[in-house]
């Protein structure tokens, strides 16, 4: 497993070479940070984010990725496989429910979820978290050419939900110390009132502010709760992809944290509808909401009623194809894509 591990750190090292080499446009140009580099660091701590940037249209290209799949090899669980993929837990569980999660066996398909239609942003460069699908996406420019990265994330759970609203970004920490909040701490008197960095840091290497607020997008030490509600309110992210989203990210970035269970997106001539369940939600407001979304896109008399009932009851968190034309959607991924540039 460990020389699994180094061969596609290599590999990810090779990928991001010439990016990271580059200086990035002055859009994208983050505020000068002094990084301090622990003495000791982990293996997780040297992985690199297998994020990639995504080209995309509004209009006509608003579903990015691929559906794959992945052969299990000896003892490895969705969960090492979900981070190996730029995943979640919650995605990779609900592609594939009769999976054990921990022992999925060796040999066993496993379906990696990989497409997703883009939800509707406010805004050409700038961060949206939608909680529906514990997800975050980083809209930004290039000249003309539209594009996102996307991360998936830990959100609050139920007793210190993820606050939704507009923000920004106003503070950039590199190996930030944890200030233990009173309410954490009033259960647990026997924390440090301010945790130092290091493996006993839930905020991670590095942490972005944000405005009117004390919560923060950050990394974790605890790399499993990604894709679940772990938090007391904060963002948190794989511990190798917070440091490719702090290099990007200025400072007064807006940010926008939603809660969007349905998404209505196109390829080309194909209308597809992303479905994300949602105990506040019927499956009638799913239907009012989807017409709501076809309306705005003019894509009603082109969308196929049937289908989309199909994937409301389904509730699959991936794109399905709901247009009038009887194709499925293709196990792999259409590369006809404008774009798509490994980072």
């Amino acid at each position: 497993m460990a020389e699994k591990r180094k061969i596609r750190v290599l590999l990810a090292t090779i990928a991001l070479l010439p990016w990271l080499v580059t200086a990035p446009p002055a859009s994208l140009a983050a505020t000068p940070v002094n990084p301090s580099t622990s003495a000791e660091q982990t293996e997780e701590q040297v992985l690199l984010s297998h994020a990639t940037t995504q080209s995309y249209d509004r209009q006509s290209w608003s579903v990015i990725g691929s559906q794959r799949e992945h052969r299990v090899k000896g003892r490895e669980s969705l969960l090492e496989i979900a981070r190996d993929y730029g995943l979640g837990y919650r995605e990779i569980a609900m592609a594939n429910p009769a999976l054990d999660p921990l022992l999925p066996g060796d040999g066993a398909k496993v379906v990696i979820p990989g497409a997703r239609v883009l939800p509707e942003a406010p805004f050409g460069h700038g961060i949206l978290i939608n909680l529906a699908e514990k997800r975050l996406y980083y809209f930004f420019q290039e000249g003309e050419e539209n594009l996102v990265i996307t991360f998936p994330v830990g959100i609050g759970a139920t007793d210190g939900e993820t606050p939704p609203g507009d923000f920004t970004i106003t503070t950039k920490l590199t190996e930030p110390n944890w200030t233990v909040p009173l309410s954490i701490w009033q259960k647990r008197p026997y924390l440090q009132r301010v945790i130092p960095p290091g493996p006993d840091n839930p905020m991670g290497s590095h942490a972005l502010q944000l405005s009117q607020s004390s919560y923060f997008i950050h990394g974790t030490n605890r790399p499993w709760s990604i894709g679940r509600r772990a938090t007391h309110g904060c963002v948190r992210l794989y511990p190798e992809d917070i440091p490719l989203l702090f290099r990007i990210t200025p400072l007064q970035t807006p940010v926008r944290i939603v809660r969007q269970s349905l998404k209505v997106g196109v390829r080309m001539d194909e209308i597809y509808v992303e479905v994300h369940p949602d105990n506040s939600m019927s499956n009638s407001d799913y239907l009012l909401r989807a017409q709501e979304l076809l309306q705005q896109k003019n894509l009603v008399e082109s969308a196929d009623l049937g289908r989309l009932l199909n994937a409301v009851r389904g509730k699959r968190g991936v794109p399905v194809r709901i247009d009038q034309e009887r194709r499925e959607l293709r196990a792999e991924g259409d590369d006809r894509a404008p774009g798509g540039n490994k980072l």
